[in-house]
């Protein structure tokens, strides 16, 4: 079952810390989001801003920050502008009893007056009442284009960390890893076949995996490429 914050937003079962693919280039990131979360109240960081190109395992990191909160009974509120611009600023009201606000990609709205001055308002509120909080966004926070400087400057205040998608090459070795987590070994050939006929962003990726394995349960099938065809293309 999804865990609901405020707002009533869903956070996607499975972005755990324990399921991020977390190598070299990214192991800083990680372990810095990890240990922010595990000691969110006595921890010295009070706002992180996370940046990194689309689909590079952000929200995964973000939503997971979320999962420790609420396992230790603490509070979040994550907001995902992408889907929730549309709603306009209120979705920025009644933040002021969460642990940690997180605002996934949240230059989406950068550039409109009355959004950045309602996020200016939020994260001078939050900071002054001890809150944390979370950005991402796919610019470093000192390239953002905002109307208002004391927004610019409130952005750049905190820590920055980048996510480094992860190459074509560590992809495959992924899909592979979680398929054998999961109790089913797939074929070199059939993980060729995903990997160059659908989209393969690691998101998209663990979608079909799950896809695959789910309908495989059911049909008590063997994933070959024609039963991954099948099933992808119907």
């Amino acid at each position: 079952m999804s865990k609901q914050l405020t707002l009533k937003i869903a956070l996607r079962d499975g972005l755990r810390f324990s399921s991020f693919y977390s190598n070299d280039q990214n192991s800083q990131t990680y372990f810095t989001l990890k240990a922010f979360s595990e000691a969110l109240q006595t921890i010295g960081i009070q706002q992180i801003f996370l940046w990194g190109e689309e689909k590079s395992g952000k929200s995964h990191l973000l939503q997971a920050c979320c999962y420790q909160l609420a396992e230790q009974g603490l509070h979040a509120s994550y907001l995902p502008l992408k889907a929730l611009s549309l709603y306009g600023i209120r979705i920025l009201s009644g933040l002021h009893n969460s642990d940690l606000i997180v605002i996934d990609d949240i230059d989406v709205v950068l550039g409109n007056r009355n959004w950045e001055k309602a996020l200016l308002k939020l994260i001078n509120s939050a900071l002054s009442s001890g809150q944390r909080l979370l950005f991402s966004a796919t610019e470093t926070p000192s390239n953002l284009k905002c109307h208002f400087p004391d927004l610019s400057l409130r952005l750049i205040g905190g820590s920055s960390y980048q996510i480094i998608a992860l190459s074509n090459q560590e992809k495959p070795k992924i899909l592979q890893s979680r398929a054998q987590q999961r109790g089913f070994i797939l074929d070199d050939r059939v993980i060729d076949y995903i990997y160059k006929r659908y989209p393969h962003d690691m998101e998209s990726l663990l979608k079909i995996l799950d896809r695959l394995d789910r309908e495989s349960l059911q049909k008590k099938a063997k994933i070959t490429i024609p039963f991954v065809k099948q099933v992808l293309d119907s």
